[in-house]
């Protein structure tokens, strides 16, 4: 199928919401197509294909918060159709980055409303007004969620900033012992202590009734006590060493939050997310 309308319309919708469910995309898309047979994996293929020297793409995964299939919209790059984007200041970037940091360093993978609040305290010209209004816009364009008062990264930022997580905070991460993907969501095995992320373990027991990571026997109670504590992260994550301190900011929120009725549906490339959270330099003593 050659890039089309149908193509332009679910990059603009996808992108301009930053994550949608699977559900949800293939009813758009089937609204859009009409008559015409057309899958979504294929449109995403297309549009990927289109947008990949730009350094973004469209990623079909699971949300660990929910255990839902999602789309999502990613910016992977930093170059000059992001640079003129301004929509964020520097406070707010700045900000940004002290939240990525204290999430990334708790063992839970999340902080209080109260904390968030008041790490705005750290950015000069700041105001707990203006905190408040910029976690309320990430929240919507999925880079953070909050669960009751809690926020912890939502699951546009868990997949964006992946490499930038396994490159410059390699001491605060842990690996799935079956999907090896980066794990927030999930428990260490009592035995070897290795991470899973709860989702795999559920569908690694429907064979099994054993540890994936040793063998070791899997004891019922565990299954129902990781089911039933939903907002449990990781349980036994150490952080062993002080993160060190940001390198480049990998994708500051400098994004282009225009409704679907306002983008230009012939603009293929949309700059959503660039590389702009900059790493604070230590001092040369």
């Amino acid at each position: 199928m050659s890039y089309s309308e149908i193509h332009r319309f679910m990059l603009r919708t996808i992108a301009s919401k930053g994550a949608i469910s699977l559900s949800e995309t293939e009813q758009i898309l089937q609204n859009v197509a009409g008559d015409e047979e057309v899958s979504i994996r294929d449109i995403v293929q297309g549009i990927n294909n289109k947008i990949r020297p730009f350094q973004q793409q469209i990623k079909i995964t699971t949300d660990e918060l929910t255990d839902e299939e999602v789309v999502i919209f990613l910016s992977l790059g930093y170059d000059d159709a992001t640079k003129s984007q301004k929509l964020f200041s520097t406070n707010e970037l700045e900000y940004f980055r002290v939240l990525l940091e204290q999430i990334m360093t708790t063992e839970t993978r999340q902080i209080t409303g109260i904390h968030a609040m008041n790490l705005a305290g750290n950015i000069k010209s700041f105001t707990k007004t203006d905190a408040q209004k910029i976690l309320n816009t990430w929240c919507r364009m999925q880079y953070l969620v909050k669960e009751e008062n809690n926020y912890a990264l939502g699951v546009r930022a868990i997949h964006e900033f992946e490499g930038y997580f396994r490159q410059n905070m390699p001491d605060t991460i842990e690996e799935c012992c079956l999907c090896k993907q980066i794990v927030f969501r999930g428990c260490n095995c009592p035995a070897c202590a290795k991470a899973v992320h709860t989702r795999c373990l559920n569908h690694y027991l429907e064979k099994v009734e054993k540890w994936p990571c040793c063998k070791i026997d899997f004891n019922r109670e565990q299954l129902e006590y990781l089911n039933n504590n939903e907002s449990s992260r990781l349980t036994q994550i150490q952080v062993n060493q002080t993160m060190q301190p940001l390198e480049e900011l990998t994708s500051a929120i400098e994004a282009t939050q225009q409704s679907t009725e306002e983008m230009d549906l012939t603009q293929d490339i949309i700059p959503e997310i660039s590389q702009r959270v900059a790493r604070k330099r230590k001092r040369q003593v």
